[in-house]
């Protein structure tokens, strides 16, 4: 063999190794302690041994190496570019799919518990990225939670000033924050570490916490710009942060615990208990239960929500609900749910009562409105709803919130405060409903002239992929305010439009003795929801039959429904009275005659009505669509 003269002993030593592995691991490894022996202090001789190990995959071996040279040569760049790939395989432990990851790890655990405290520490302390130093000391904490003390609120001033100047601090959910709120406070937790945090800012803490979760839940309106993995179950992880904290802070502790045998209505039986042992101004000075409250409510409306679009079967496309204001009729019969003397009670109570009635067009499910609105409508009574609203501004809740203070307006008969927040919605995702609301608004105003400009602007928006079917769950008995939760739907709404349209009408009516275009744009209503709606139609015909005249030259237009038509024809004969009928807009005003004069007209007539009973089977949806997008005019001429 050839010696090259011009390297060094130690340099021949190493090389002497490495031949030898090829052939001989056992005489490779003899070379090697011959020269770690001889050569202690030489970092490129120490490395070589490491590597050796390394590659031999020898993990106890490769843990003394790397040992003993984190003692001895700190400051070699080649030794920092192998601790930086046991730090970043620490952090992706779970990583099976990288053999040289999944070593590192299993050598690091073979590293004496001081080495690795050392290790890490001394490599966050040089680390010039603010990022990474904060992650290895998160590292640390987590590997060494009796560091959590010293160390803890250290890193939670790091993060909190690294959040202030960063690009994407602005933002909720960034880096930093997540880390600290995700990984730090969970660590700080620790029932058996002491960390000692000032009040100050252990309520600016728990701000953050609150802030970020509900920007990732999708409550707030700042952006998520976070590409981290998913956060599991992130209400829980919300629900420690705000147990932590109150501990810290002293609070009640069945206050702070969300998590066993945790329900709203005993949550809020603990809110109720909490106040009755307090002064009557105690919650306008109390952040415990401001903040308590503020969680409680928070999850409540976050559920509320979601219960508004639940999930859809399989290959079925998902419903939204929408809260309006439906209709009430005292003629219809009461449905007996209760034994009689109750009944009674309870009638008597009602009389006096303003909470409405509430339907939905679903199952009732487990977190029902219902409920949820007999919780939040007595929040206000706790002299906090103001204090919610100062933390509404810098939460930035508007697009869920805002939704919610519209039903609750609804709820509260607010009407005129429920049309202030409807003209201040303008994303275009939310104009739909925007709309149906405000002609139920209008329509119980008595506005009925201005109803039918929002029905135009909702008709072009009606859903294409959801076509639903129509309910019979508007119309309740009795005098009580009506609630319903209409679903989103392209029958649903139209259904909804229409009977607002139909009462808006007829509520008009009063004003003229008799008016054969509103009796006209009734018949035509009347039709999508017949014969639900078949109560309107005898009243009209009592008044056709007393004028003795009807004119409506929308008559073949429009008019399709068998009963209507055969009523019509039915008045028109000789039995029912025989009405002049002007629907034929080409025959002018040439009445009927009695000798037969007219016979050609009065057998156009029954011609068109025929024509008429043979479209009965048309899309009514689409006809009442067109009627009212195509008569805006006449129909308007009816409101007014």
């Amino acid at each position: 063999m050839e010696i090259d003269l011009e390297i060094s002993d130690e340099e021949y030593i190493v090389q002497r190794a490495k031949d030898a592995q090829k052939v001989d691991e056992y005489a490779a490894k003899a070379w090697m302690i011959m020269a770690r022996t001889l050569y202690p202090s030489n970092f490129m001789v120490q490395f070589e041994a490491y590597l050796m190990e390394k590659n031999a995959g020898n993990i106890k071996e490769a843990a003394k190496c790397f040992s003993d040279l984190i003692g001895k040569f700190q400051q070699q760049p080649e030794l920092w570019k192998e601790i930086e790939k046991v730090t970043v395989a620490l952090r992706a432990e779970s990583d099976t799919n990288d053999a040289e990851k999944q070593f590192l790890c299993e050598m690091f655990r073979h590293i004496s518990s001081e080495v690795q405290h050392k290790l890490l520490l001394f490599t966050a302390d040089h680390c010039e990225d603010t990022m990474e130093h904060c992650r290895l000391l998160l590292l640390l904490l987590q590997r060494f939670p009796t560091a959590i003390s010293s160390y803890g609120p250290r890193l939670v001033d790091t993060l909190m000033s690294a959040e202030k100047h960063s690009v994407d601090g602005h933002f909720p959910v960034n880096s930093y924050r997540r880390l600290l709120v995700c990984d730090l406070l969970p660590l700080l937790a620790n029932e058996n570490i002491k960390v000692d945090l000032s009040s100050k800012l252990l309520y600016k803490l728990l701000h953050k916490a609150i802030e970020f979760y509900l920007c990732y839940l999708g409550l707030s309106t700042s952006v998520i710009q976070d590409t981290d993995p998913k956060i599991e179950d992130p209400w829980t992880k919300l629900f420690g942060v705000m147990e932590f904290i109150g501990k810290q802070l002293n609070w009640e502790p069945y206050l702070i615990n969300f998590t066993t045998n945790w329900s709203k209505e005993s949550y809020w039986q603990k809110i109720i208990q909490f106040c009755q042992t307090k002064s009557k101004n105690y919650p306008l000075e109390d952040k415990q239960l401001l903040f308590c409250l503020s969680i409680f409510f928070l999850h409540c409306l976050y559920e509320y929500n979601i219960s508004l679009t639940p999930e859809s079967s399989p290959g079925q496309t998902a419903t939204t609900y929408l809260l309006v204001e439906a209709f009430s009729d005292p003629s219809l019969p009461s449905p007996v749910t209760e034994p009689k003397a109750k009944k009674r009670k309870s009638d008597a109570d009602v009389a006096h009562s303003t909470v409405p009635h509430i339907t939905v067009e679903k199952p009732r499910a487990e977190n029902h409105p219902q409920q949820f609105f007999s919780l939040r409508v007595r929040l206000p009574t706790l002299n906090l709803f103001q204090e919610f609203i100062k933390m509404n501004s810098h939460l930035k809740l508007d697009p869920w919130l805002s939704g919610f203070v519209i039903d609750y307006a609804l709820y509260k008969g607010l009407y005129d405060e429920a049309l202030m927040f409807l003209q201040k919605i303008t994303d275009t995702n939310l104009l739909l409903c925007r709309y149906i609301r405000m002609a139920s608004i209008l329509y119980i105003k008595k506005s009925y002239s201005s109803c039918l400009e929002p029905i135009l602007l909702a008709l072009p928006l009606l859903p294409t992929n959801n076509a639903g079917t129509l309910s019979t769950n508007l119309i309740v008995s009795g005098n009580q305010k009506h609630l319903h939760y209409l679903p989103l739907t392209r029958l649903g709404i139209l259904q909804y439009l229409v009977k607002v349209l139909l009462r808006c009408v007829r509520g008009n009516m009063v004003k003229h003795s008799y008016c054969d275009l509103s009796i006209g744009t009734i018949f035509t209503l009347v039709q999508l929801d017949w014969p639900q709606e078949e109560d309107f139609i005898p009243p009209l015909f009592e008044q056709i039959q007393q004028h003795r005249s009807f004119q409506y030259h929308n008559f073949q237009n429009y008019i399709v429904n068998v009963d209507i038509l055969e009523e019509i024809t039915y008045l028109w004969t000789s039995q029912g009275g025989q009405i002049q009928l002007d629907i034929l807009p080409h025959l002018g005003q040439r009445r009927i005659g009695t000798r037969g004069a007219d016979k050609g007209v009065k057998e156009e007539i029954k011609q068109a009505i025929r024509r008429q009973i043979a479209r009965s089977n048309e899309r009514l949806d689409e006809l009442i669509v067109n009627f009212i997008q195509n008569e805006r005019a006449h129909i308007l001429q009816a409101l007014v």
